[in-house]
């Protein structure tokens, strides 16, 4: 290991006491480490790119669960692990907590760990004037009403068939990372992390029938904003992994599919995920 990126969140390390001491560790080992401040408050409807020609070895995540998926998303074309030191919360996606963070550190330099390569999805907004907007999650794709409380319909092909108009609040296209989060509160199932699935979940649906489709991650899902016809103001939104948010317009698609790169995450704990499961939901 000869260089790392520390990525923090500026909201969750505001003195930069921890970044500043992963900083110090990594030098004094002989370890390059420049540091990235990111603004995941920020409402762009775009991300930034992490500079891949910096030849980095490892990205460092100082945050929560919402920032390990900036980064991943930032850094989706680099094939460069991430590792996540829990600044928030729950914290699924993070791998080390700052009360071992040396010792933590001194495995990573070590090569005392593993990765896993996590499912992303691609997301593509086809405008109805032909404009193609791409971007990745490594949690959820949704979309769902914005603003006013009307429902809205959503037609959903997979693979060109079609399969259903949904009534509600949106839909949810979850990886098995992003299982456990929105996909979860809205009733839908949890998939173990590795898993190559796909799962389609709707938010408040307004029927009888409320299940969620578990999907091949090799499935293309379709969704095209059909026109109002009542008269009626709807907006849609598409929202990735909760960050980056598009307004849509009748006439829109939005494709979503497998991305062709995976999120590599490292993971120094031979915990597994149903214990992990049990410790981070049991009393929620």
């Amino acid at each position: 290991m000869n260089k790392v990126l520390i990525y923090t969140n500026k909201h969750k390390d505001p003195d930069e006491v921890i970044t500043k001491r992963v900083k110090a560790f990594m030098e004094k080992e002989g370890i390059t480490a420049d540091v990235l401040l990111s603004d995941i408050s920020r409402t762009e409807d775009k991300d930034a790119e992490i500079d891949l020609k910096s030849g980095y070895d490892l990205i460092i995540v100082l945050g929560g669960d919402g920032t390990v998926l900036q980064a991943a998303r930032e850094a989706w074309k680099s094939d460069i692990p991430i590792v996540g030191v829990n600044l928030g919360k729950l914290g699924f996606l993070t791998e080390i907590e700052p009360a071992k963070l040396e010792e933590s550190l001194a495995r990573l330099i070590k090569g005392d760990y593993y990765t896993e390569k996590r499912l992303m999805l691609c997301g593509e907004i086809i405008r109805k004037n032909g404009e193609k907007i791409v971007t990745r999650s490594l949690n959820d794709v949704v979309i769902s009403r914005y603003g006013g409380m009307n429902m809205i319909e959503l037609p959903v092909y997979v693979n060109s068939q079609f399969i259903h108009t949904f009534k509600g609040d949106g839909l949810i296209v979850s990886t098995p990372t992003g299982s456990s989060g929105y996909n979860l509160s809205a009733g839908g199932p949890i998939a173990a992390p590795l898993s190559d699935v796909m799962i389609l979940t709707p938010i408040c649906p307004h029927s009888l029938y409320h299940s969620s489709l578990v999907l091949s991650a090799g499935d293309t899902i379709e969704v095209p904003i059909p026109p109002r016809n009542d008269g009626v103001e709807r907006q849609i939104e598409v929202s990735f992994d909760g960050s980056i948010r598009i307004l849509l317009d009748p006439g829109d698609k939005v494709v979503i599919g497998r991305s062709e790169k995976n999120t590599d995450l490292i993971r120094l704990s031979n915990v597994s995920f149903l214990d992990t499961l049990h410790r981070k939901l049991g009393d929620a």
